[in-house]
This record gives structure tokens, sequence and C-alpha cells, in this order.
């Protein structure tokens, strides 16, 4: 067994889950059937960086006492099927649980300011659920993939790089592919569930205090809407927040994206891959260790759980 960083953990009592485990995760990896074993072995090698799986369902699984001991270590922890778990990343499959773990996990020699990552933290607030999602090039037509049919619990903010004049029809396009209304943000709205809030032509969107903030930008000048200015002011926000960053040129969003995990936000970036254009998923995983880095399938599927 290869030792460091990078080391995938897969716990799972059902051998075919095993035999499965090892044609897809990445190697380093290790396989067993104890939770309390795996955890043993990961202090006792003190590894860093390492990725535990846990499959549904296991006998002695003790969530909070795996969230005590891996936080220490900076071991990131995925549950594999079943329900969404409070203050655990998930995924639907081994398969997707592969695409996280060949992401590596950033630790420091200290816990981080933030106890763990986004899905945790966030999940721990109480108040309105909120969505954010940025994009630039390429963005109208994900965004329609990803909101199709979708019916959020909470509210949804969309900032999309868009030439003057197009928001309307952005906004009254995206209007024929939800469940919810669609709307154009505007100063002062309040923030309500079940309702998408898109960014004006030429202005920046931010949320604070239940309600939206629209500014005027400078065309020319700056990206608009600013991302990262959304992305930011979400940060005081006292409901579970999860933000998806999508394709596009550039660097926008990706400061955004940090500071929102740093306050234990749900962060979630779109597969370079997958992307249109790559730039912001890949300047925003140079920065920062999402929740989840997905493509378009996987995107949709997380914001049917989140938003």
């Amino acid at each position: 067994m290869t030792n460091g960083p990078g080391l995938t953990v897969l716990v799972a009592t059902d051998s075919q889950r095993r035999l499965e485990g090892a044609r897809v995760l990445p190697t380093p990896r290790l396989l067993t059937v104890s939770v309390v074993g795996a955890l043993a072995y990961l202090e006792r090698e003190g590894l860093r960086g390492a990725t535990l799986l846990l499959t549904w369902s296991l006998p002695d699984l003790d969530l909070d006492q795996v969230r005590a001991r891996t936080r220490a270590l900076g071991v990131r922890v995925i549950v594999v099927g079943g329900p969404p778990l409070p203050g655990v990343l998930s995924a639907p499959d081994l398969a997707a649980a592969a695409a996280l773990c060949r992401v590596p996990v950033l630790t420091t020699t200290a816990p981080a300011p933030v106890a763990a990552p986004g899905p945790v933290a966030a999940t721990a607030r109480s108040g309105p659920r909120l969505t954010l999602i940025g994009a630039s090039t390429g963005g109208p037509r994900l965004l329609a993939t990803l909101l199709r049919d979708l019916t959020p619990v909470g509210a949804v903010v969309v900032a999309q790089h868009i030439s003057a004049g197009f928001g309307p029809n952005l906004t009254q396009w995206l209007g024929t592919l939800t469940g919810g209304p669609v709307v154009t943000a505007s100063e002062g709205l309040p923030l309500q569930a079940g309702h998408v809030y898109v960014a004006p032509d030429g202005h920046h969107v931010e949320v604070g205090g239940g309600a939206l903030r629209v500014r005027p930008g400078r065309p020319g000048q700056e990206h608009l809407p600013s991302i990262d200015a959304l992305f930011a002011s979400a940060c005081t926000h006292r409901g579970p927040v999860t933000a998806a960053l999508l394709t596009g040129m550039g660097s926008d969003g990706a400061l955004g994206l940090e500071q929102l995990h740093r306050a234990g936000a749900t962060t979630l970036v779109q597969t370079p891959q997958s992307a249109t254009v790559p730039s912001m998923p890949q300047q925003a995983l140079a920065r920062v260790q999402p929740s989840g880095v997905l493509d378009p399938d996987g995107l949709r599927a997380a914001l049917r759980r989140l938003a």
C-alpha cells in the first residue's frame, strides 16, 4: 500500500461493491469491510489528504465518530449511495465517487478555521436555503440543463456573464424551463423560496438581509455581473448555501467560491473537461478543494438535492 495523500479507502461489506471499487477507484486504494478498521489504519499511518468512502449502509457506521476522527487528519469523507446524510458529502454511486477522489484534497499542518468541508457547516446553519450559480461562456445552455424542471426548496440566484440587451431574453427563456418563477433581480427584492433570480444587464447582484442588492457595473471594465461579488456576499447568509461555478473564460468566481467554502458553504465546480471553456473551473480548482467536481449530469443531480 502506498503511503501519502491521495489514498482512497473504500469500506463495503458487499463483496460486489469491493470488486467494483477495485475497478473504478483511482490508486492507491485500500478495500476493507470495517469503518473502525479503516479509521484505525488512517490514524496509525498518519495519512493526510486521503478519501474515506463509506457505502450505504454499514453496521458499524457512527457518523459523529467518523467526522471527529477524520477531521484531525484532513481526510475527506464521502457516503456512497443511500439518502443524503447531514454534514457529509455524498455520491450516488462508486463511479461518481471515483470522479471526486481524483481531485486532490488540500491539507495543512493544522485544521482549517472551518471545521469541515462545505456540506458539514452548511447543513448546520439554520435559515432559508440559498443556491448561487455563476457562469460565463457556454453558460446559458448548461443553465437550461441544470434548471429544467427544477422546483427549488430555497431561492436560486444566477450570475451569467451576458452581453447588454440579452438579459431579459435569458430570464424569459429560463422561465419556460423551470418548475418555479424566474425573475430579473432588482434592488431590495426579497428572496423567496422556489424562485430563481437572474442578474440584470450591466449590473452586479448580491444578497444580504434576506433580499437582493443590485448595483450598476462598469461595462467594458469588469465582468458583468461579477460572480465573485455574488458569492462573497453570501458568506454571512444564515441558512445553508450551495454555490456552483460553471464554464467560462477567466477567473471570475474562483475567489468568491474560496471565500464561501471557508465560510462553510457547499461548493460545486464543473469538471473542466466538460466545460465549453474550462478556465473558470480550472482557476477555482487551483484555489480550493470544493465539495464536488461534477459533470453536467452530476451538477443537475446535486442541485435537485441541495437547491
